[in-house]
């Protein structure tokens, strides 16, 4: 099965000077926990996810995951936040995403998804435009639909 035939074409994106305030209210109206980030020609310039601005904002947050023996302050959270609300999401996405074609078979993408921990793939075109994007559950449905019919 192609991407093509399961991607979502509906997107949620973000432009390369997006504020980081607005990225964080996007994310939350959406329910998404990155957005695609293109430039002014709708190329895929990189992703921004949560985890990104958790870590921009108290960079040894994971590293305090890993010991029970440290929590980390919300205010401190909060004013670093604060502090981001009015740069770009370029300052903070990750640049060169893992990304995939219209074309490219869903056992590709069920390995990307497993090998890179991903909870959801940009699907670009030839040119790197945005086109689509591809998440674990539209692949899980999609695969539970194969020999069922639903009623």
């Amino acid at each position: 099965m192609k991407v093509r035939e399961f991607m979502r074409k509906d997107l949620s994106s973000v432009e390369t000077d997006t504020p980081i305030s607005e990225v964080i209210y996007i994310m939350e109206h959406t329910e998404l926990s990155s957005l695609p980030v293109v430039d002014d020609k709708a190329r895929l310039a990189g992703v921004i996810s949560e985890r990104d601005l958790i870590r921009a904002a108290l960079p040894s947050y994971f590293d305090m995951l890993q010991s029970t023996s440290v929590l980390p302050n919300i205010d401190q959270l909060a004013k670093a936040l604060e502090r981001m609300a009015d740069h770009p999401a370029s300052s903070y996405m990750t640049e060169a995403p893992v990304t995939v074609h219209p074309e490219d078979e869903d056992l590709q993408v069920a390995e990307l998804f497993i090998r890179k921990r991903l909870k959801q793939i940009p699907v670009v075109d030839a040119a790197g435009h945005l086109v689509g994007i591809v998440r674990r559950i539209d692949l899980l449905d999609r695969l539970s639909q194969r020999g069922v019919r639903r009623t």
